[in-house]
């Protein structure tokens, strides 16, 4: 019900219960959990902008970051009668990151290209594509974290893999749907195996050759998967929205579907592994810009107030 969605984004969809031993396991999918308006005690569902999303440019590539809105998702635990186990620690139910600002699309051959000349590293393989605005593919975890370290040091900023939770924010964009757009595919919204676009199934596409999402984001759904710095197993350690250990050896997630995926992998909550030192041509990456002042410009707008009770911390 158009009700239900306005201050819970499991709209109407059954809430995943997690059991207190391993509600750090559960596999991230957004549209299940509960989110919070950051700051504030009351359940929203985050809208498109209003106008054109606040971009920064990096001043030594010029990659372009759409500013994305920061947010609490709280996570639903059982009862105390369903769940016989101790509930975890006040706070332990919820994960919250700040705003923060994203790749408008995949890194692409020519900016990878760049760092691998300055770094006298080996060039990845197109498969005989076409580099350029290409997104840069045959390339490992390893490749993409020296390539946001070696950003990070030549342009004063702070680059870095997303998470996974980020990386699914990111993607829809406010939406409840499977796709940003909606629950159906359509035609020519995305890259894969019957997307209705000229590379379908056979390369990958140059970025931003489809429409972006409501945040300003490209290629979200299809054309490649991307790395993220979570793992398969997340560390109980630590929570959802930290990176883990890049000396940890365990499968690391990749999300979003490929040009070589069928429809049903391209899912907003799709979420795939592999070895971090694998290089496919299917799997690319986009940074994450942490910054200091990403709160200071408006990112977000609640539509109306909601009419549930406010949420108890």
């Amino acid at each position: 019900a158009q009700s239900s969605c306005t201050t819970d984004l499991t709209c109407g969809r059954e809430v995943k219960v997690i059991s207190a031993l391993n509600y750090h396991r559960i596999v991230p999918d957004l549209a299940q959990w509960k989110q919070l308006s950051l700051g504030q005690g009351t359940d929203f569902q985050p809208v498109a902008r209003e106008s054109k999303p606040y971009q920064f440019l990096d001043p030594t590539t010029g990659m372009a970051f759409a500013r994305i809105p920061g947010a609490c998702y709280r996570i639903e635990i059982a009862s105390a009668e369903a769940n016989p186990s101790p509930l975890p620690p006040e706070g332990a139910d919820r994960i919250c990151f700040k705003p923060f600002d994203f790749g408008i699309h995949e890194v692409t051959f020519e900016e990878y290209d760049r760092f691998a000349e300055a770094t006298d590293r080996e060039m990845p393989d197109d498969n005989g594509w076409g580099r350029g605005n290409r997104p840069v593919i045959n390339v490992n975890l390893y490749d993409a974290q020296a390539f946001a370290t070696w950003l990070s040091r030549k342009s004063r900023e702070s680059y870095r893999l997303p998470t996974e939770v980020e990386w699914e924010h990111a993607a829809r964009a406010g939406s409840l749907t499977r796709y940003p757009w909606g629950d159906d595919l359509g035609a020519n919204r995305a890259n894969c195996i019957g997307c209705g676009s000229r590379w379908d199934a056979e390369q990958t596409a140059p970025v931003a050759s489809f429409a972006a999402n409501g945040w300003g984001l490209h290629d979200m759904i299809g054309n490649v998967a991307e790395w993220t710095c979570s793992m398969r197993d997340p560390n109980p350690a630590l929570s959802f929205e930290n990176c883990d250990s890049p000396y940890e050896s365990r499968r690391r997630v990749y999300r979003n579907g490929a040009w070589s995926d069928e429809p049903d992998r391209l899912d907003s909550n799709f979420r795939d592994w592999n070895a971090g030192i694998r290089q496919t041509d299917f799997v690319g990456f986009r940074l994450v810009r942490e910054c200091d002042d990403c709160g200071s410009v408006p990112a977000m707008k609640v539509a109306s107030q909601p009419t549930s009770t406010p949420a108890t911390d």
